[in-house]
């Protein structure tokens, strides 16, 4: 069972994402801002952070910047931003896939 932070500003998407995956038995913790992100890594670890890029209160890259100086936890970027250049920042900032928006959930 592996645990996941979600960290989705669409709250729809985000009940959506949740409600498909954790019928496999996964658990989810859902932040819906950079903030409340940070403060779910330093109180635990995940074995999946799924992580949007534009987020209300700063970029998504901030955080996988974070998580890099200190943690090897896979990093899925799911986003909107779907040029080239997106893609290649998020996978050489050391995210592990990069998914955009809309996708299938068979993908994801």
């Amino acid at each position: 069972m592996a645990s996941i932070l979600l960290v989705e500003d669409d709250r729809t998407l985000s009940d959506g994402i949740v409600l498909a995956l954790e019928r496999d038995g996964h658990l989810f913790t859902k932040c819906y801002e950079l903030k409340s992100a940070m403060g779910q890594i330093r109180k635990r670890t995940f074995d999946l952070v799924i992580l949007d890029i534009n987020l209300p209160d700063g970029s998504g890259y901030s955080l996988l910047s974070k998580l890099r100086e200190s943690s090897g936890t896979p990093v899925l970027m799911l986003t909107a931003n779907d040029l080239e250049c997106d893609e290649i920042l998020g996978l050489s900032m050391g995210a592990d896939d990069y998914v955009t928006k809309p996708f299938s959930l068979l993908i994801l």
